[in-house]
């Protein structure tokens, strides 16, 4: 994959939004294994009830592995994963996102990540954005890997495809006894075709990239599969890579071709 693909396809999607006017928009839900669950950060369930003090809704996720841009953060082994989350309609909205993962330290076998952040409609526009505060953190880890990233999501749909760039940054990418005070941006694509009314396509892009002096730490990732919805389940099946992956940065074991299976339960 080309280690630059991610980067065209968001100029595709900014393109895009100068004649979107007319599009429909999608919000996107976030989840940390699969940063859009289309999060990414992925597929959050919905409240009907939104009595003025705002809507809690959540998911719970069991996959046969943790994936994080391509990554496996669960050592190739399964994984148990929910997220809990309030929103109110003027846009805002917070929650915590949990996993079980061998990332983090020794010591560490979870992770814990509260989110905070604003979606809405632009101006004379059907075009979503959605902007926020996502931290990692490892709570038992002997060592600091904890960090945080500040992200855009821009989402539109024509016909029956859903073009969603997205911007993912970092000043201290996983934490301080890692890459301490490296500043770290991630630039992200994802396509969501609509083949059935139970069925969606999606195709996800990315590159990870790092400031200058650690730029051979650069690599791209992608995943494509198919969601098959059934009632509140969504069945997902997705092949995961990555391209150019430095052993510094994570094990080659661990960020070679894989399919992932995940059932996902709204609530």
């Amino acid at each position: 994959m080309d280690a630059y693909l991610a980067r065209v396809l968001i100029l595709i999607g900014a393109v895009g939004l100068m004649n979107s006017t007319y599009l429909a928009a999608e919000e996107i839900g976030e989840e940390r294994g699969d940063i859009y669950g289309s999060g990414e950060k992925e597929e959050n369930g919905e409240d009907d009830e939104d009595d003025g003090f705002g809507t809690v809704a959540g998911n719970l996720v069991i996959a046969s592995d943790y994936m994080f841009r391509s990554i496996s953060n669960s050592n190739n082994g399964p994984t148990v994963q929910g997220d809990l989350n309030w929103s109110h309609d003027i846009g805002f909205y917070i929650g915590v996102w949990t996993t079980n993962t061998d990332f983090g330290g020794p010591g560490n076998s979870m992770e814990f990540d509260p989110y905070v952040g604003w979606s809405g409609n632009l101006p004379d526009t059907e075009v979503n954005l959605n902007i926020g505060y996502w931290s990692y953190n490892y709570p038992k880890s002997e060592f600091d890997f904890d960090y945080a990233e500040t992200y855009l999501i821009l989402s539109f749909t024509v016909d029956k495809l859903t073009i969603s760039p997205s911007l993912w940054y970092s000043n201290n990418y996983f934490g301080r006894d890692f890459l301490n005070n490296v500043d770290s941006l991630a630039y992200e694509a994802t396509f969501s075709f609509e083949l059935a009314s139970y069925m969606d396509i999606v195709l996800h892009l990315g590159e990870q990239t790092f400031e200058s002096s650690y730029s051979h730490l650069n690599y791209g990732y992608y995943d494509a599969g198919i969601d098959w919805k059934i009632s509140d389940y969504i069945l997902g099946l997705r092949w995961y890579d990555t391209d150019g992956i430095d052993p510094f940065l994570a094990n080659p074991n661990l960020a070679d071709g894989r399919f992932v299976f995940k059932v996902t339960r709204n609530f």
